[in-house]
């Protein structure tokens, strides 16, 4: 469904927005046009206030198109994923730091000298290296899955994280390779 809302006075787009919109059926997706800057965001302040998913189908110098889908809200739920997806890639950035550490400690040593001397005592997870690659890898591979598998083509509220999500992913990825790899390849840098 297409609503034309342009050279309407405020409040007028919100409100034919708000009438039109009640009438839609669950998971139907209803384009307001808009060529003011107020109406834009007042559609958009609507759609953030009854927590409905919204986002700017495309933008021009004449008229701006937003985008509204019945039926899925912007509530809990994304900060729920917002937190797992954190919680999930800190993890697997911690076990990639542990999986390190049987030769972090000397590299940091010879880097910095002394002042880092203290970590020494990280030698004691050297035996569970393996382990805590596997969980690393484990833990990265599953938020792969679930990108590509489910979160890549869902429709998504606009957090910071569901922006950058494709980004951290890459992030963090890069960041656990080197760090479980580092043991490795070390010893041809320092060479």
């Amino acid at each position: 469904m297409t609503l034309d809302c342009k050279n309407l006075d405020c409040p007028k787009p919100v409100l034919k927005t708000k009438e039109a919109f009640e009438k839609l059926n669950d998971d139907d997706i209803m384009d307001i046009e808009l060529n003011s800057y107020s109406s834009i965001e007042n559609v958009k302040r609507f759609a953030k206030n009854q927590n409905i998913y919204f986002e700017i189908k495309s933008s021009t110098k004449e008229m701006t198109v937003v985008t509204l889908v019945k039926g899925y809200e912007c509530g809990l739920e994304p900060q729920k994923r917002d937190k797992s997806f954190i919680a999930i890639i800190v993890g697997s950035i911690i076990s990639g730091l542990f999986a390190s550490t049987c030769c972090l400690a000397p590299f940091l040593f010879l880097v910095f000298g002394v002042s880092v001397s203290s970590l020494s005592f990280l030698q004691i997870f050297a035996p569970y290296t393996v382990y805590f690659s596997i969980l690393s890898v484990w833990l990265m591979l599953y938020l792969w899955y679930d990108y590509l598998k489910h979160t890549k083509d869902k429709l998504h509220c606009e957090t910071w994280l569901s922006k950058n999500y494709k980004m951290l992913l890459n992030i963090g990825s890069i960041l656990v390779i080197t760090l479980i790899t580092y043991p490795y390849w070390v010893n041809y840098l320092l060479e």
